[in-house]
């Protein structure tokens, strides 16, 4: 934890940490603790999917654990629409279908949810002069960008892609608007849901003119 931890309003602190509980759900990890096994049989499934991008997935909720070790965040209690998000995404793995999982996980969780909150925690980061946290989510950034483009690889048919886009967006928005109150202080709200319009609507645009 950065030294000026403490130093910052306790708004802005418990933003930061609301917002870093859904990269790290610490206290609903036992509930999702299917996805691991899971995650890793679809990388033996996949030609050039590589167990490392499972492993930095690990890696980013040791960072989250270790920098909040003084404020756990299995203090954090996510919305509803988050839980009912991820169940979904642990059906979409036991389905073993390649277009649900990627469209899902690497289209809008890491591509459209991910990318948004890095973002955001990234700014304040930045605002706040957290330069441990900030070391952090800039290696997260980097890795989400790789894992989100070898997706992209993935997809199979973009049409019925951008159907399921379109048809999980909504859920993804959900999550973000029962935070409102929580993210508002970290950045201006309207300016966190216009970034997701356009990731979801950049997302859709490379889909379709996938070469």
């Amino acid at each position: 934890m950065d030294k000026n931890w403490y130093e910052l309003p306790q708004e802005v602190r418990f933003g930061i940490r609301y917002l870093s509980a859904h990269f790290y759900p610490q206290r609903y990890m036992s509930r999702w603790e299917v996805l691991r096994p899971l995650s890793l049989k679809a990388s033996e499934r996949v030609k050039g999917y590589s167990p490392q991008q499972v492993q930095e997935e690990i890696d980013h909720f040791n960072f989250f654990e270790s920098y909040f070790k003084e404020e756990p965040l299995s203090e954090i209690e996510l919305p509803q629409s988050y839980i009912k998000f991820f169940d979904e995404l642990v059906e979409d793995f036991k389905s073993g279908d390649l277009c649900r999982i990627v469209t899902r996980f690497h289209m809008v969780t890491e591509g459209i949810l991910a990318t948004t909150g890095l973002d955001v925690l990234r700014r304040a980061g930045e605002k706040y002069s957290l330069q441990s946290f900030l070391a952090g989510i800039r290696h997260i950034i980097e890795d989400e960008a790789r894992h989100i483009n070898f997706g992209i690889t993935l997809v199979g048919s973009p049409e019925y892609a951008v159907k399921r886009i379109e048809s999980i967006y909504p859920d993804a928005r959900k999550i973000v608007e029962d935070g409102r109150d929580k993210l508002n202080p970290l950045v201006p709200f309207d300016e966190i849901l216009n970034e997701m319009d356009e990731l979801k609507r950049g997302r859709v645009y490379r889909l379709l003119n996938k070469a």
